[in-house]
């Protein structure tokens, strides 16, 4: 009886020494930050870009909406299906989803969601309302933790999280 109480406390304790080190699995990602002030007036239109990580797609008419992560919306010209022409771009930091109704682009803009009248065209975007909040904090690409010391030491005041960048090794 007693030798196997002291087999089981050594079992235990071996058990418990071998999971003393924990393994946390951190980001590879670092947040890009802008504060409230900045996300708020940072809704424009501009030249085309280069399509480097599109996602979501909406069509209206003769117009492709192709979200760019964390970026905007790329806006291409389908009139002629067989040449589609990018015609712009559409700068909302922190966007990662687009939706529309009639002249009315709905989309992230980091924790906010926005209303974009379109009814005047594309260089002259009117964000028509602003719902603050509405979505939690974007999470890095790889869904791992942030190093909270990273977060504590370097994240100023009144930021939001409008993208990731790779972070590499210098």
């Amino acid at each position: 009886m007693i030798k196997t109480v002291l087999f089981t406390v050594l079992t235990i304790v071996s058990m418990l020494t071998e999971c003393y080190d924990i393994y946390v699995d951190y980001s590879e990602y670092k947040p890009v930050l802008m504060t409230r002030e900045e996300l708020e007036k940072s809704i424009s239109y501009s030249p085309p870009k280069e399509m480097v990580q599109p996602g979501k797609i909406y069509l209206k008419g003769d117009t492709i909406f192709i979200n760019e992560k964390y970026k905007g919306i790329h806006v291409i010209d389908n009139s002629d299906p067989e040449n589609p022409k990018n015609i712009g771009f559409i700068v909302i930091p922190g966007c990662m989803d687009i939706s529309m109704k009639n002249n009315v682009l709905y989309a992230d803009n980091s924790v906010d969601l926005i209303a974009i009248s379109l009814s005047e065209g594309l260089n002259q975007l009117n964000v028509t309302k602003r719902l603050r909040e509405t979505f939690p904090e974007l999470t890095p690409p790889d869904n791992r933790i942030l190093q909270s010391q990273y977060l504590k030491e370097n994240r100023p005041v009144n930021t939001l999280i409008v993208g990731w960048e790779k972070i590499t090794d210098e």
